[in-house]
């Protein structure tokens, strides 16, 4: 299997663990497998008034974190598009994505782009570092980063 199928692999397994019922326990532990264990993700926040700050997460704090916002909603997120590149033992994804608050994807939530920086570990691809944003008033995500 090439590297990109098996980015491409633990990028749509990423994207199902976070996604389902509220009531659904995830599987965190997995989730945890996924990443380095140094790994950080950076969440993109805007206030009320429009400013942007960045949420820094340890990944290992990620589950608490995700608790915690989603308080047992439904959320269901898919991938609808990637950029992959690999270079050596390094790897790139922008990964757009769109939320829904339903498995039928009939309620919207948001759409936007996963920066996921990859390294690989043993022979194995594991997630080193991940940065996002989402689509907001003056920000669209663009034709590069969405489905021909």
């Amino acid at each position: 299997m090439s590297d990109e199928k098996r980015i491409q692999a633990l990028i749509t397994e990423l994207y199902a663990l976070v996604s389902g019922p509220g009531e659904q326990p995830r599987d965190w532990a997995r989730e945890a497998e996924l990443f380095m264990p140094q790994a950080h993700m950076i969440r993109t926040n805007v206030d009320a008034a429009g400013n942007v700050t960045p949420e820094i997460i340890r990944a290992a704090d990620y589950a608490e974190n995700f608790e915690r916002k989603m308080a047992g909603r439904d959320f269901y997120e898919l991938e609808v598009h990637n950029i992959i590149q690999v270079f050596g033992n390094i790897a790139h994804a922008f990964s757009t994505y769109e939320a829904y608050e339903d498995a039928g994807r009939t309620r919207f939530l948001k759409r936007g782009i996963n920066s996921i920086q990859l390294y690989r570990v043993d022979g194995e691809w594991k997630i080193a570092a991940m940065v996002w944003d989402d689509e907001r008033p003056g920000l669209a995500v663009g034709p590069r980063y969405l489905p021909q």
